[in-house]
């Protein structure tokens, strides 16, 4: 018999940010952000934490999510995203779809965040 109580409290040793997550205060009108925390939620509970690559998984999307509510720009490109994903009906794993599309968004925005430094002119 497995202890999803110890599941939980493994999970959230690697989602750092997970209170300050669900925790986050938001515009009622802002729909987009409560559905963000739940299927962050339902994924990260829902996660074999004897598999690596789901607990890496877990991480990134955990880093994406803050990024989501501490980076406005990073906040309006998600928003645009997601309202236009279409997901296949042939999908038997709808999160898990949803969450491949955050991760790999987050990592294209990261990507371009870096290469474009900003330097400021002095005068």
């Amino acid at each position: 018999m497995e202890n999803r109580f110890l599941e939980n409290k493994i999970v959230l040793k690697y989602c750092k940010d997970y209170y300050r997550i669900i925790n986050e205060e938001f515009s009622e009108l802002d729909y987009m952000s409560d559905k963000i925390i739940q299927i962050y939620q339902s994924f990260i509970f829902s996660i074999n934490t004897r598999n690596k690559t789901e607990i890496k998984k877990a991480t990134d999307l955990n880093n994406a999510v803050v990024r989501y509510f501490d980076d406005r720009e990073f906040k309006t490109i998600l928003n645009n995203f997601l309202t236009s994903l279409k997901v296949s009906r042939k999908e038997t794993n709808v999160i898990g779809y949803i969450v491949n599309a955050i991760i790999k968004e987050y990592e294209k925005y990261i990507e371009g965040y870096t290469r474009n430094l900003y330097v400021p002119r002095w005068i």
